[in-house]
C-alpha cells in the first residue's frame, strides 16, 4: 500500500518528513500546489506517481476538504483500490503507515480515532502537585 499525501505549500512534505524520519515510514509520499504553479506540479505528480504503482492499493491524503490539492485529486477516486481522506493528521498517518492494506471499513476506524485524538486540552483537568514544575 502507498500513502499520497497532497497539500499547499509545504506542509505535505513536512508531515510525510516526520513520518518518515521518527517511525521509520518507507510508503509516503507527497505532490504540492505551489504558489508558482498552482495545482500543475501536484497533477502531474500524481500521474507519475501512479502510472509507476500499477494496481497497488493507495490511500490519498488531503490538508483540507474543499481546497484545490483534494479537489484537484478527486478524479482519481475512480481508479481501483484507492481512497480519498481530507483533513489529515499526524495521528491518522501513524495508523495508517502501519497497515499493509486497508478496507472502507478501517479507515472510518482510523478517521474516527484520528478525531478522538483533537482536543482542546484546556477543557480537561488536570491535578498539580505544588512540587510540579
Amino acid at each position: 500500500m502507498k500513502i499520497l499525501l497532497v497539500s499547499h505549500g509545504a506542509f505535505a512534505e513536512g508531515i510525510a518528513a516526520t513520518v518518515r524520519d521518527f517511525f521509520g515510514a518507507g510508503n509516503i509520499y507527497t505532490a504540492c500546489v505551489t504558489l508558482e504553479n498552482g495545482t500543475a506540479d501536484l497533477t502531474k505528480k500524481v500521474e507519475e506517481y501512479l502510472s509507476q504503482w500499477g494496481d497497488e492499493q493507495v490511500v490519498i491524503c488531503s490538508d483540507v476538504k474543499g481546497g484545490s490539492a483534494n479537489q484537484s485529486v478527486v478524479p482519481y477516486m475512480n481508479r481501483p483500490n484507492t481512497f480519498l481522506i481530507s483533513g489529515m493528521n499526524l495521528a491518522l498517518l501513524l495508523q495508517l503507515h502501519m497497515e499493509t492494506e486497508v478496507t472502507a471499513e478501517s479507515l472510518r476506524d482510523m478517521i474516527a480515532g484520528a478525531r478522538e485524538d483533537m482536543q482542546l486540552i484546556n477543557d480537561m483537568s488536570f491535578e498539580f502537585d505544588e512540587d510540579d514544575e
